[in-house]
């Protein structure tokens, strides 16, 4: 019995200590929480503009100068007149544009009759400018609109007679234009013109007209801001 005790009491310390929960050999872990600061994300690929719409420099010009043409008048000779050449041109680009041309030319004493013979014109169209270097650019226009033909009429061995034809003519042609300065320019061009005139049985017939133009141009309004 005392051995039995003997044994019990040395083995007493080691079961208390296979029954005692573990203590910690270090310190507790401790939880940190970390404020993510937001980043702004940037796309490498720059987002595409959107297209602008619009006129490019427009500006507004107007011009004068003398006018020039030889008259194919099927009821007589070809016939030369002389007189003044307007035009009002707005350029909606560098290379396109739109204008109004009236025109007025006259020769006085036509085939000795002391009659004369006098073209009005008044046509539109557009005009391009198909090239530009420095100062100089070459222009060309189709032109389509009116014209009122009035001379004499001379009839087979029967004397001569005055009248008019107002009918619609067109004209196509070209030419160059110098800017001077940033408001005036020089222009000078040539064109073919269709016309209609009496013939020599008083029937209405076409004739085909060369005129040639020198103008002073002048700008009357110009875009200030240039398109980016």
């Amino acid at each position: 019995m005392m051995a039995f005790r003997i044994v019990f009491l040395c083995f007493l310390p080691t079961l208390a200590l296979a029954q005692s929960p573990p203590t910690p050999t270090g310190s507790s872990p401790t939880t940190t929480t970390r404020q993510s600061t937001p980043r702004h994300h940037y796309d490498p690929v720059p987002a595409a503009r959107a297209p602008v719409f619009g006129w490019r420099d427009p500006k507004v010009k107007a011009s004068v100068g003398y006018a020039f043409t030889n008259l194919g008048m099927p009821s007589s000779n070809r016939v030369n007149l002389s007189g003044v050449d307007a035009a009002v041109t707005g350029d909606l680009s560098p290379r396109l544009g739109v204008t109004a041309n009236p025109s007025y030319v006259r020769a006085s004493n036509v085939l000795d009759t002391g009659q004369h013979v006098a073209v009005l014109s008044y046509l539109v169209g557009p005009v391009f400018y198909p090239a530009r270097r420095g100062r100089l650019a070459t222009y060309a226009h189709a032109l389509v609109g009116g014209a009122r033909v009035s001379g004499v009429i001379p009839f087979n061995g029967t004397g001569n007679e005055t009248g008019y034809v107002n009918k619609w003519s067109w004209a196509i042609g070209g030419g160059i234009e110098y800017q001077v300065s940033r408001s005036v320019a020089l222009r000078s061009g040539g064109d073919y013109q269709h016309t209609y005139f009496f013939s020599l049985n008083s029937a209405i017939r076409g004739q085909n007209d060369f005129r040639v133009v020198s103008s002073f141009v002048y700008t009357l309004w110009q875009h200030s801001e240039k398109r980016r």
